[in-house]
């Protein structure tokens, strides 16, 4: 590997593709829709920059595009074998020089995405955005994190105490922050039909749906969390997409 490689490796990533992870603070914190993000996921929550599994692998590709990576142990079968943990360790290689990366996840394809970005950071790919997620777990484990204090109490001249004025129920539906991310969602996993987009959401949801703007926040939160998975749509998803739109054609 050579030094215009090398500083390849660690360029910045562009914006557009620096997507936004939720991190909770605490693992047992109540779930709710994030008026940041729009997720459905544990609040309070700090949101960390992160890349996925695809920009990660384009700029692999763009630096050597005879890059690999191969398992440290198979089974006996010849797979990729996971460590009494369910880690995924792996050897990454890339120009020449060999490094080693470690994943997890609930499937071999998140274990294997995973992995790849593990092993890749090794190389300084994105290695900004791992410093802040690794201080964030840091602080959080220390216990020393940002959770918001809540503010202070106060009294009026009197020592008379208000009665807050509840806020206006929100309306259940999508909002445009959500919208906004899904179709960037859909976009990065290359789902480009209107069929086939109504027909994962279908399938991450449960019930068929005419357009994204009848989707409830709840749903729109669940539809984004599938798309945020670093490989996308599983197989079993596009099969269900074809299936779905086969039926509706």
């Amino acid at each position: 590997m050579d030094a215009k490689q090398a500083k390849a490796l660690r360029d910045p990533f562009p914006p557009a593709t620096v997507g936004k992870l939720p991190k909770p603070y605490k693992a047992d914190s109540p779930k709710g829709t994030c008026k940041e993000c729009g997720g459905y996921h544990g609040l309070p929550a700090v949101h960390l920059d992160y890349v996925g599994h695809a920009a990660c692998t384009d700029r692999l590709l763009q630096v050597d595009p005879d890059w690999n990576w191969e398992p440290l142990a198979t089974d006996e079968r010849g797979l990729p074998a996971l460590d009494s943990k369910g880690n995924l360790w792996i050897r990454l290689t890339v120009a020449g020089v060999t490094r080693i990366g470690v994943g997890d996840g609930p499937s071999a394809k998140v274990c294997i995405g995973d992995a790849i970005r593990n092993a890749a950071m090794r190389f300084g790919v994105a290695l900004d955005l791992w410093a802040k997620e690794d201080l964030q777990a840091m602080d959080t484990e220390r216990g020393t994190g940002t959770e918001p204090e809540p503010p202070a109490p106060t009294r009026t001249m009197s020592r008379t105490t208000r009665t807050p004025t509840p806020a206006p129920d929100e309306p259940d539906g999508i909002t445009p922050a959500q919208l906004k991310k899904m179709a960037a969602g859909m976009r990065d996993a290359g789902i480009t039909e209107r069929g086939h987009a109504l027909a994962y959401v279908a399938q991450a949801i449960g019930r068929e749906v005419e357009s994204r703007n009848d989707l409830t926040r709840e749903e729109a939160s669940r539809v984004i969390e599938a798309l945020e998975t670093p490989d996308g749509p599983s197989d079993a998803d596009w099969d269900a997409m074809g299936a779905r739109a086969g039926e509706s054609a």
